[in-house]
């Protein structure tokens, strides 16, 4: 991970999911070291660094339960270099985390759920939250999508004519 990646809350989980992601790809700690066979396939290191991206997209699909999220965070933060086959992959191992998730979440919806209470397994549960907008709020949005599309063609432009006299300085 970069050096000046800012977690948050769901730091914990991903932390935790490479982990995890790292010791299944190492086939476990030296003292407990498992022989399966299909551990062979994390011989080399993208493998393994696959394998540990899966894992921190997990992290991040269990605190919000999102799989989309966690695979645009693996994207955005942790892949070195991005493949298709890692994006299957990522996806993949979040879509599991979600039907997991689920299952415990209605274990703990039926009060069986001990310490965690009812409930109470995500750390950010938004399922029962409610939002109102108001016309003035969607004004805003508006105008700030406006000045952002503005600047972002004027960055374009500036940006394109920099490259072209780059282009003549250096022929």
């Amino acid at each position: 991970m970069s050096a000046g990646l800012d977690l948050g809350k769901e730091g914990p989980l991903v932390h935790i999911g490479s982990c995890i992601a790292s010791l299944l790809g190492q086939g476990g700690p030296d003292n407990y070291r498992i022989k399966w066979r299909w551990l062979r396939y994390f011989n080399n290191d993208r493998d393994r660094r696959d394998l540990i991206t899966c894992g921190s997209s997990s992290g991040v699909c269990a605190a919000f339960r999102a799989p989309v999220g966690g695979v645009l965070f693996a994207l955005e933060e942790v892949a070195t270099w991005w493949r298709s086959a890692l994006l299957w992959r990522t996806f993949f191992s979040t879509a599991v985390v979600v039907v997991i998730l689920r299952a415990f979440i209605e274990i703990c919806n039926s009060g069986k759920c001990g310490l965690f209470g009812e409930g109470g397994l995500i750390m950010f549960d938004v399922s029962n939250v409610t939002v109102r907008y108001h016309v003035m709020d969607i004004v805003i949005v508006v105008v700030i999508g406006i000045i952002g599309g503005v600047l972002g063609s004027l960055y374009n432009h500036v940006l394109h004519k920099i490259l072209r006299l780059y282009n003549l300085i250096n022929q």
